[in-house]
């Protein structure tokens, strides 16, 4: 849990330099997903939603890591109205390995008959998905762009703070 704790922290988490066209992710997402497969192949063992989610990890990080050199070349710049569908597929397709994993994370609590944070989990998630969408559809209008997208970062943080809870839940059960 703690490597997929440390891709969540990588993904979620935007640091970034621009320089002209060009932008220097500080924190890539595809070395964040790079990270989640080893935490998804430790974890296989006790849900097959970690393991059933591993191939789309996997296209993540090389799909993540192909548009962090666009960027970092300035290359992005030029794909237009394009930019915003990469960035949806990114947004659903991290929505649907987040989602899994929080499922695990619920089906986990069953086979150990303990409290893993689950419920907590999964309303966070949904909070989640519901201001990505928000912040996406909002880009039109600057004001709210910017109130969303605000919105869906305090969120993805309290998802990373209910997330570690869990994952710390989980180690003092597995010791």
């Amino acid at each position: 849990m703690k490597n997929i704790m440390t891709g969540f922290l990588f993904i979620f988490l935007d640091f970034s330099l621009n320089l002209g066209n060009s932008k220097i992710g500080l924190i890539p997402d595809f070395i964040g997903y790079i990270i989640m497969i080893k935490g998804l192949e430790e974890m296989a063992e006790e849900s097959n939603f970690f393991i059933k989610i591993k191939p789309y990890v996997t296209g993540m990080a090389i799909y993540s890591g192909f548009l962090y050199f666009m960027d970092l070349f300035g290359a992005s710049v030029s794909l237009g109205i394009m930019t915003y569908l990469f960035t949806l597929t990114s947004i659903v397709v991290s929505l649907y390995i987040s989602y899994n994993i929080v499922m695990g994370v619920i089906e986990m609590e069953g086979t150990y008959h303990t409290f893993l944070n689950g419920n907590t989990l999964k309303s966070t998630w949904q909070f989640l998905a519901i201001f990505n969408v928000l912040s996406f559809v909002s880009l039109l209008i600057l004001v709210a762009a910017i109130f969303f997208i605000l919105a869906t970062f305090v969120v993805a943080i309290c998802f990373l703070v209910a997330f570690s809870n869990s994952k710390n839940r989980y180690y003092e059960i597995v010791r």
